[in-house]
């Protein structure tokens, strides 16, 4: 399946360069851009986003950024080089300044908006107008996509900076949430099961923000205190990071004619989903109605498969709506997440989840 990557011999992309030139953008080269974008990237205000698959925006980078770690195993399976962990250019891209790069990587990233759904029924009050318009990657940016080892990635800098998404709030990521993704998505790997994968973790040495917490001696369920806490940015990559509620954003706004070419829009983010994770398994050939049905088949499949799983090694995605599903079928978005160290259905690692996130409701 897509998500498993081919193993590599030998690393051959030793330079900063080389890593460039395998720049390769398909999303947005073949999907639509908000036309209300700015052409510079510089758009990180919460506002409302009409139409369009994506915007193009620029991460924020990190102040005085330092190296924490990356994963050698995936480095390796991309044929990458460790050299380029470390290398000041790729540090610099990496810890969200595209200022490094040049042709054919590009200086702005990219966000896409999304819709949510629990248990099947529609949400818009998480959208700060109401409407739906304004919910979708609030601090993860997408920065490279690329052919690598003969597979397609796209890699996210999670904790980027605020987009247009982002709610109202900052848009970063603390070092401590950052280093347990970081850790949980390679160990999945290792354990077997489908997962978006880890790339790289950077933090600032003077950067800081502050969020809710534990006091020592708290009984409490919820954070009782605010604490300051370094800034980090964590690179996860994904062969794609299509959500099953992209496709809902899009089909809403098809059902509900929101624009004239709501319903384009919808079959283009279709399409683009097949190319991207299921081009081996579909006929491309197939009218499109038929290539949907194979599409429907084919993600209930992989769902079953991932979540079957999760159960076998104990894993509870602590809050799993439309947006934090993948469309290819893997874990993502590592988000409230445990494991559990006994065994218990009910076990629920988010303290807001309630029973129905809860480890036996999985499936």
């Amino acid at each position: 399946m897509s998500y498993i990557s081919k193993p590599s011999a030998e690393p051959c992309i030793t330079t900063f360069d080389e890593f460039v030139r395998l720049a390769d953008y398909s999303l947005m080269d073949t999907l639509n851009a908000d036309p209300d974008a700015t052409a510079d990237g510089d758009d990180h205000r919460a506002r409302q986003v009409f139409s369009g698959h994506f915007v193009p925006v620029k991460p924020t980078p990190l102040a005085e950024p330092e190296y924490v770690t990356h994963s050698s195993t995936f480095f390796n399976e991309l044929g990458l080089s460790d050299e380029l962990a470390l290398n000041a250019k790729f540090r610099q891209v990496f810890s969200g300044d595209l200022s490094a790069t040049h042709e054919p990587m590009r200086q702005v990233g990219w966000a896409t908006g999304y819709a949510l759904s629990i248990y099947g029924t529609e949400y818009t009050q998480q959208c700060p107008f109401g409407t739906g318009n304004g919910y979708g990657d609030g601090r993860a940016i997408s920065v490279f996509e690329g052919i690598l080892n003969g597979q397609r990635w796209e890699m996210q800098l999670k904790g980027g900076g605020s987009t247009p998404y982002c709610r109202g709030a900052d848009g970063r990521a603390v070092l401590r949430s950052s280093v347990r993704e970081f850790l949980a998505q390679e160990y999945m790997q290792a354990l077997g099961v489908p997962t978006s994968r880890s790339l790289t973790l950077y933090v600032s040495k003077s950067e800081t923000v502050t969020r809710p917490w534990y006091s020592g001696d708290s009984h409490s369920t919820d954070p009782d205190i605010l604490v300051d806490n370094p800034v980090a940015i964590s690179t996860r990559v994904a062969p794609s990071f299509l959500r099953v509620g992209q496709l809902e954003l899009f089909a809403r706004r098809a059902r509900s004619n929101a624009h004239p070419r709501a319903l384009e829009e919808l079959r283009m983010i279709v399409s683009h989903l097949i190319e991207r994770e299921y081009k081996i398994d579909i006929n491309q050939h197939l009218v499109l109605a038929d290539q949907l049905v194979e599409l429907a088949k084919l993600f209930r499949q992989r769902l079953t498969v991932l979540v079957a799983n999760w159960q076998r090694v104990g894993y509870c995605q602590g809050n799993y709506n439309s947006d934090n599903c993948a469309a290819g079928g893997f874990t993502l978005d590592y988000g409230p997440f445990g494991f559990c160290e006994i065994f218990d259905p009910g076990f629920q690692p988010w303290t807001g989840g309630g029973e129905h996130f809860s480890f036996f409701n999985q499936p």
